[in-house]
């Protein structure tokens, strides 16, 4: 089978793609992503079908067409326009083009993207939605559909609803009022790793091997360089070693805060900075909040825009997070986090909760028994 992923051109967009990627390419189908060129090293070795502009260009068209930025802006009016129509108008001729090259028998597309639906809906053929994170109001959903099937008629195509939906977001982190999909497969999430290795070794911080290890992620689209340094500066005050993470626009940057326990990197897959760190500070990204739950490591959590509140307060309310409102207050919520016993309890319980959900591999068997 000819299996075309499709993804809004972001890492947290396309990273979740991966596991299921993966197990459909080895398990002898033909895999091929369809998003912007510019992230072909992150889904590699899976080729790119390259259509649409980048994120980047996409933010910038939606600000001048409408006055708004769409990465701060995620009402349903803003959201439906940003991803149903600037990235559909930026990308569709691209995007058809490319598919028609592939010919798939099946397209997987994250939650937010709907080139793939577009050129699923123009072939004939079925797709699959996927998720990236907590389940999408329905007003927003509602919105970004609309908007996306509009453009579709526009070019003369009947936008069609997915045979399915794979959810990677656990339900013990679900809202108080969300309801199940009927057509809904959860899918086991996983920490992003590397198939062709990496020259990254976690550091050694010689003579303090005993001190806990904190990891510092704000993820890959939020360049603040400003909290990051707070953050690290907060936690130098205790006695802890630090590993903080560039975003990939500033991977050649460093940070005006150092000492033998502070370590900086630039984008590292997360599983291999996991590997012995005792608590995570983060932005509460859905990828990063999944992958860190799902090695059973508690957080602090400074919410930074979009659905990072929402993420926030669901970890908080399992007990795995401590939820701060400033990069200041870092440093004292991490010996928190690591003095009560009951955050690494939660953080492991939903561990076991996440590693209960489908594997890849299953997930992929549904959807072509599914097709077929």
């Amino acid at each position: 089978m000819r299996i075309l992923f499709s993804g809004t051109p972001a890492h947290g967009h396309l990273l979740p793609l991966l596991p299921l990627e993966r197990a459909a390419r080895q398990a002898g189908h033909t895999t091929a992503f369809l998003t912007h060129a510019s992230l072909e090293d992150l889904v590699a070795p899976a080729p790119v079908h390259a259509a649409g502009a980048t994120l980047e260009e996409t933010l910038g068209e939606f600000q001048r067409r409408t006055g708004k930025n769409a990465a701060t802006d995620m009402s349903p009016a803003t959201a439906g326009e940003f991803f149903g129509g600037t990235r559909v108008d930026l990308g569709a001729d691209g995007a058809l083009a490319a598919a028609r090259d592939f010919a798939p028998d099946l397209v997987i597309a994250e939650t937010a993207d709907f080139l793939g639906p577009l050129v699923a809906s123009r072939l004939g053929v079925e797709w699959v939605s996927h998720g990236v994170g907590i389940a999408l109001d329905a007003p927003l959903a509602e919105a970004m559909w609309a908007t996306a099937a509009a453009r579709a008629a526009e070019r003369g195509i009947v936008l069609a609803r997915p045979s399915a939906t794979v959810d990677p977001w656990p339900d013990c982190l679900q809202r108080d009022d969300w309801e199940p999909a009927p057509d809904r497969v959860t899918i086991r999430p996983q920490a992003h790793g590397t198939e062709t290795g990496t020259d990254w070794q976690a550091p050694s911080f010689p003579g303090r091997e005993h001190l806990p290890r904190v990891l510092v992620t704000l993820g890959t689209i939020i360049d603040d360089t400003d909290v990051l340094t707070r953050i690290v500066a907060s936690l130098t005050e205790h006695d802890v070693n630090v590993v903080a993470v560039l975003p990939p626009s500033a991977a050649d940057q460093t940070l005006p805060v150092g000492g033998s326990g502070v370590h900086v990197t630039g984008f590292v897959p997360m599983a291999l900075l996991l590997q012995g760190v005792d608590a995570v500070v983060s932005s509460g990204g859905a990828g990063t909040v999944l992958s860190v739950l799902g090695a059973g490591v508690p957080m602090v959590i400074l919410p930074m825009g979009l659905d990072k509140p929402l993420n926030a307060e669901r970890t908080a309310a399992l007990g795995a997070a401590e939820v701060i409102g400033s990069a200041d207050e870092a440093g004292e919520a991490v010996v928190r986090v690591l003095r009560e016993p009951s955050f690494r309890v939660a953080a492991g319980a939903a561990a076991r909760n996440i590693a209960a959900m489908t594997p890849a591999a299953e997930v992929l068997s549904l959807l072509t028994d599914l097709r077929a």
